[in-house]
């Protein structure tokens, strides 16, 4: 009894022991959830926290009752089983059911995104060749049916596992199987067999889906779903899917009637059916009929793929021929001048280098990248180049980190650098525009705070009654207090207690700086915070930062992308993008707006589920919109893609016969792969310069180029154009440039010379850049001291055509542009010219004849005086070199 009395004493410790910590935890949910919804009421975004919480509810909830209901039902088989042959039935606890359920729940919620593209889906009203099924099933449907069947399934297996070790503990004593089926109960035997025929329909529904995966999942190197997988391997599923239906009937059949031991034979049938039917029959087909004619039998399914995959991708790409010439004259070179004046010569990589060396002013100081952007600067349209000055609190002295200087002081960064990506000053150094603290040059910035950006990821408090650091002053410090709307104000008890529970930091319930109007700002890195509000987006690696109207805002690109688009070729984890988001995050104030400017399924079933999220760009100010740009991280996916998907013809592609590469460079001395570029330029046929990205190819394992594609960044946002060279025309590759300047006696020469002075010379970014009909090359040349950390720039080297030299600077280049393309010019004018007069030499020759013919001796000596002074004239002109 007394025994007894102890094992119940510890049961009831350990229950209470489990109820606290199940306190604790929901307790610490709570918090986080509630602290999140005021960060989110803050930014006014309180509904759109709201719904993504009942999202995630009602998923949760449908993948916890799914399994719950199942394993109840399963348990009340089981006890009325044993009740039948014990006289009372053998429980086991419930905790066991919810605990697996919640598992099932927890594992099954990360993909709560399926339930809201399965509730809010738009169409697409593009339909797949082979089911004629909308491509919305499969990217919205599909994934949350699956994802209920696989539930489904998991409980069901484990359902028969538990009942399998439920039933060997009742009967363990039983001796044979003859004995095992007299005793085994009748509520038995319905239980099992209502659990083997699900388990064979379950199979049947198996085969019945994955027949669509067949169109997202492809096999083939060449075809994603191809001839085999269309006439044999679907049509093998769906018979798969009807004779498991057989066979869940004859398994019920067979085990209600006590006679389970005739399904052996029939199940290990079955298993060779399966085997013969969706892999010996397929791969027979695929041999003997596919494989010996495969252009023929797979052309109308590679057609498919081609045309999937150019939509899935956005490749709706305009094809120009581009005849590229070999003069530049100097009335081509005044027309587009402000594409000269926009040739970056300032590498992103040196000049980063740079910016830190110059412009980091303190220690805690930080700039993270280079951006590229552009802006009017004395009324001309300038390729700019952009770092933002961020503080960093891990630059701040071991002895400085404070939780007071960490969380109340150094609360932000300062101002912005910038410099034309073309102008170098004395000293080989950037031009700058915008310079030092407070900030000065040329764009204005009124507001030069930065709270959020790229390396701010601690939290801080403002309005609080320590001031805070704002930026230095000579041997002071000046000093601030925050003015902006950002932030939860914790304006009582309770939100301090909750807070400093979330961020585990207890000075924010002792401290006595912090009052009734002090405010918390969280997720201050703008990708965090970006993600916390819209995790349903993907988002550019690359944010870069813009001053509209005196403000600094960062700008990401947030793509939307799906994995189970038909007939599309695969890249990563996915299967389609678009760029149909530009997110705007106010540096001072931390408001992030989602402007939409693309239209298309994805966003639009987003916008269905959270309109209060989305802006149209109707709604965005003029200036946000001139700072909006083409993702590199896009381009660089498509051109890969298109690499091999812009070839139309069937033969072409199956052959691959043209698929293109992209180009490589040298950087330093080491070969990378060129990324897109900016670059200011007149596109053909245009006569307004306007920013874009470009992008060139050259064929596979050749390294000349042979098309250029842009993506266009001003008025045509987002018009994709390839420009083709001429087949039997030779355009040199960045690597044949690069091989060049090697090559070049008097620039490897001074290479080798400064290499020797004990400097390291720097190669920066090959620009093959389109202007006025023909192609010139830059590249910059630096020189960094082995003991200086400053990057100069000496040089640059400017090819065209033949010519090939390295110049003091991007002007004397152009003037030797401008040169040479007026000596060409003048040349071919004399050229002219010579051809000219003998035509009119022989022409005055006849004439001659025919005055002599008739007689007219005075207009014979007419045209023999003019022919006489042709003559001079053609001797004058082989005198200057031409002709001769």
């Amino acid at each position: 009894m007394e025994k007894f009395e102890v094992t119940a004493m510890n049961k009831k410790i350990l229950a209470a022991i489990f109820l606290l910590i199940g306190f604790f935890i929901a307790f610490d949910y709570f918090v986080d959830l509630y602290t999140e919804y005021l960060w989110f009421n803050s930014l006014n975004l309180g509904s759109v926290f709201v719904k993504m919480l009942m999202y995630k509810f009602t998923n949760f909830a449908i993948f916890f009752f799914i399994p719950f209901a199942i394993l109840i039902l399963n348990k009340y088989a089981l006890y009325k089983a044993s009740h039948e042959f014990l006289g009372e039935p053998l429980k086991y606890p419930l905790w066991i059911d919810l605990f697996i359920s919640l598992i099932f729940a927890i594992v099954a919620s990360r993909n709560w995104l399926n339930l809201v593209y399965f509730i809010n889906s738009v169409d697409f009203n593009i339909k797949d060749p082979i089911f004629n099924l909308d491509a919305s099933f499969y990217v919205f449907k599909l994934p949350f049916i699956q994802t209920i069947f696989a539930v489904i399934t998991a409980t069901i297996l484990l359902t028969i596992s538990i009942s399998v070790v439920y039933y060997i503990f009742i009967f363990r004593w039983v001796k044979s199987f003859e004995e095992f089926k007299e005793l085994f109960p009748h509520a038995g035997y319905v239980h099992t067999a209502i659990l083997i025929s699900l388990f064979f329909i379950l199979a049947s529904i198996y085969f019945y889906l994955v027949r669509y995966d067949v169109l997202t999942a492809p096999t083939h190197e060449i075809v994603i779903c191809g001839y085999t997988d269309v006439n044999v391997r679907i049509p093998a599923l769906t018979i798969a899917c009807f004779v498991s239906i057989i066979i869940a009937a004859l398994s019920f059949y067979f085990i209600y009637h006590r006679n389970p031991e005739k399904l052996l034979l029939i199940y290990i049938a079955f298993f060779v059916f399966l085997i013969f039917l969706l892999v010996v029959i397929p791969g027979m087909v695929q041999k003997f009929k596919v494989e010996p004619n495969e252009l023929a039998v797979e052309e109308k399914y590679i057609k498919y793929g081609i045309n999937y995959t150019r939509f899935a991708y956005g490749l709706n790409v305009k094809r120009i021929s581009y005849p590229v010439s070999e003069v530049l004259n100097p009335e081509v070179i005044k027309k587009n001048w402000e594409v000269f004046e926009n040739i970056r010569i300032w590498d992103h990589r040196p000049l980063l280098d740079v910016y830190r060396q110059i412009q980091q002013i303190r220690t805690y100081y930080y700039i993270n990248d280079v951006d590229v952007d552009r802006y009017y600067l004395d009324g001309k349209y300038t390729q700019v180049m952009i770092s933002a000055r961020e503080l960093s609190v891990d630059l701040l002295p071991p002895n400085a980190k404070t939780w007071i200087n960490q969380h109340l002081i150094y609360t932000h960064g300062y101002g912005v650098v910038a410099s034309p990506v073309n102008i170098v000053s004395e000293g080989g150094l950037p031009d700058l525009i915008v310079k030092d603290i407070p900030p000065k040059g040329k764009i204005k910035v009124v507001r030069p705070e930065i709270y959020f950006g790229e390396v701010t990821n601690n939290y801080v408090v403002v309005n609080t009654l320590q001031k805070e650091f704002d930026y230095p002053a000579g041997e002071e410090n000046v000093f601030t207090t925050y003015n902006g709307t950002a932030g939860v104000k914790l304006d009582s008890f309770l939100k301090r207690w909750l807070f400093s529970i979330k961020l585990r930091d207890v000075n924010l319930m002792l401290s006595n700086y912090i009052t009734s109007e002090s405010r918390i700002l969280l997720h201050r890195n703008i990708k965090e915070r970006v993600y916390t509000i819209a995790p349903f987006l993907k988002y550019d690696k690359d944010p870069y930062i813009a001053v509209i109207n005196g403000r600094l805002y960062w700008i990401i690109d947030a793509y939307t992308t799906l994995s189970k688009f038909p007939y599309s070729a695969t890249y990563e984890d996915f299967n389609y993008i678009r760029n149909p988001v530009k997110v705007f995050i106010d540096a001072y104030n931390g408001t992030v707006e989602f402007y939409v400017i693309q239209k298309e399924p994805v966003i639009n079933t987003l916008i269905k589920a959270f309109p209060e999220l989305f802006k149209q760009k109707e709604e965005m100010d003029s200036e946000k919109i001139k700072h909006i740009r083409y993702p590199v991280g896009l381009l660089e996916i498509q051109a890969l893609i298109y690499s091999v998907y812009h070839m139309e013809d069937v033969k072409t592609f199956y052959n691959r016969e043209d698929i293109w590469e992209i180009p490589m460079e040298l950087f330093e001395d080491v070969k990378i792969n060129m990324e897109p570029y900016y670059v200011i330029t007149v596109l053909p046929g245009c006569n307004k310069s306007e920013f874009i990205l470009m992008l060139p190819f050259t064929p596979k394992g050749r390294d000349n180029i042979i098309a250029w594609l842009a993506a266009r960044c001003d008025e045509n946002y987002g018009e994709l154009i390839l420009y083709e060279f001429p087949k039997g025309k030779l355009v040199y590759g960045p690597m044949q440039i690069e091989a060049r300047i090697d090559q070049d006696a008097e620039i490897s020469k001074l290479f080798t010379l400064w290499g020797q002075a004990g400097s390291k010379v720097i190669r920066g970014n090959l620009l093959v850049i389109p202007v006025g009909g023909s192609i010139i090359y830059v590249e910059p040349i630096y020189l960094k001291a082995e003991k200086a950390q400053i990057p100069e720039l000496r040089g640059v080297i400017l090819a065209h055509g033949s010519h090939l030299k390295m110049y003091p600077s991007l002007n004397d280049a152009v003037k030797a542009l401008i040169e040479k393309g007026a000596e060409i010019t003048e040349r071919k004018e004399r050229t002219l010219k010579y051809e000219d007069l003998v035509k009119l030499a022989i022409e005055t020759y006849k004439k001659a004849i025919e005055e002599i013919t008739k007689g007219n001796w005075s207009g014979f000596g007419e045209m023999f005086e003019r022919l006489g002074k042709i003559l001079e004239d053609l001797n004058k002109t082989r005198t200057r070199g031409v002709g001769g």
